[in-house]
């Protein structure tokens, strides 16, 4: 009999439902991984790169200017000084707008999830769950009985600063729960399924050892998406986790 918090494998299992136990249909290996940072760093990063290293040239040498010709001068006569420090303000508010862009469009495709109902079994999905691995991490598809009218996926996330993500740097994620929700209301009996491991330590380690994370987290938290039958696929944003109806 498992205990709440028990570390549990990725695996199809037996699961309770109300009218009496579920059969699993098969068996799966499941896996351990960790947290997620994905790195893209393509051309735009390479644009604000530039933007700021010109920005940064065009306000040195108008300070030069303006230090030769003195403070007074240039608020009499007019000066390229001030024309230069007008471009170098100019580019670092094109660089912020372009930092907010990719802080709202940056978005991972984690997993491909569909969901079936089955056949005289009320409140009982089927439910395969493929998750996208990287370099680092393989490809894992399996298939759970759900009890429910809905699945839940939920993913522990790790929201970067927005500087941080115009560096290239995607948010982290770590998909760890699937679960169910009737839509009458009533509380499922099926325990939660852990993917990917254990996250009981997720959240005391980023409370407890923060000093590690200033200034390049902004916050660490829980992001659960739910949905009905059909197929899905399930992205993780820059502070959210989300899904679509696949193509």
């Amino acid at each position: 009999m498992r205990r709440p918090g028990e570390l549990l494998l990725a695996r199809r299992e037996c699961l309770p439902a109300l009218d009496g136990p579920l059969k699993s249909r098969g068996g799966g290996t499941g896996t351990t991984s960790a947290m997620v940072f994905p790195v893209d760093f393509g051309w735009i990063q390479v644009l604000l790169g530039l933007l700021f290293a010109v920005a940064l040239v065009l306000l040195v040498t108008a300070l030069l200017k303006a230090r030769r010709a003195g403070w007074k001068v240039l608020a009499r006569r007019g000066s390229s000084a001030l024309v230069l420090v007008l471009i170098a303000a100019l580019i670092l508010w094109v660089t912020t707008l372009l930092q907010a862009y990719l802080g709202l469009t940056g978005e991972v495709k984690a997993a491909h999830v569909v969901a079936k109902t089955i056949a005289n079994s009320p409140h009982t999905l089927d439910v395969e769950v493929t998750v996208y691995g990287d370099h680092d991490h393989a490809d894992t598809h399996e298939t759970y009985l759900v009890e429910g009218d809905m699945w839940a996926l939920q993913a522990d996330i790790v929201e970067l600063e927005p500087w941080i993500n115009a560096l290239g740097f995607h948010s982290g994620y770590k998909l760890t729960r699937l679960f169910g929700e009737r839509q009458d209301g009533t509380a499922v009996k099926q325990n939660q399924i852990f993917l990917n491991g254990s996250d009981r330590d997720f959240f005391s380690d980023m409370q407890n050892h923060t000093w590690y994370t200033n200034p390049f987290v902004r916050s660490a938290y829980g992001n659960a998406v739910i949905a009905g039958t059909g197929a899905y696929d399930v992205y993780i944003s820059q502070d959210a986790i989300k899904t679509r109806p696949a193509d």
